[in-house]
């Protein structure tokens, strides 16, 4: 994979911890439902939320906590006879694959390489 490039000015945001207005989220439903006014192919991505830094802005949201965003089984509840059979696993908590971004996270392509290259563009993003 080539090296990414992030930018001349790279550095670490220095935001005093007691000035840090955090939102979490998980990327799938952060973007997913059409009300978001991505195209399609966007919704529920890195990029799609890339799209969506100006709406955190405009709240003064200065930081982002992602919820986990490696690969993870999201219908591990469907392999099972349990009152949950019919949800669906946004969280993403597991005890695997902590530094494989999920690749149905990527808009524009499948794969590992498309995840990690997106999910790269969204840290870029996110510390201008």
């Amino acid at each position: 994979m080539p090296e990414f490039d992030w930018g001349e000015e790279y550095a670490r945001p220095n935001i005093p911890f007691h000035d840090l207005i955090i939102y979490e989220l998980p990327i799938r439903t952060f973007t997913a439902d059409a009300s978001s006014g991505l195209p399609q192919n966007e919704r529920g991505t890195f990029k799609g939320l890339i799209e969506k830094i100006p709406h955190l802005v405009s709240l003064g949201v200065n930081a982002v906590e992602l919820l986990p965003v490696f690969e993870f089984d999201e219908l591990e509840f469907q392999r099972y006879t349990n009152p949950r059979a019919h949800m669906t696993n946004i969280w993403g908590y597991s005890h695997m694959n902590f530094f494989a971004p999920m690749s149905r996270y990527a808009a524009d392509d499948i794969g590992p390489a498309a995840a990690a290259r997106e999910f790269k563009a969204l840290a870029a993003q996110c510390r201008n």
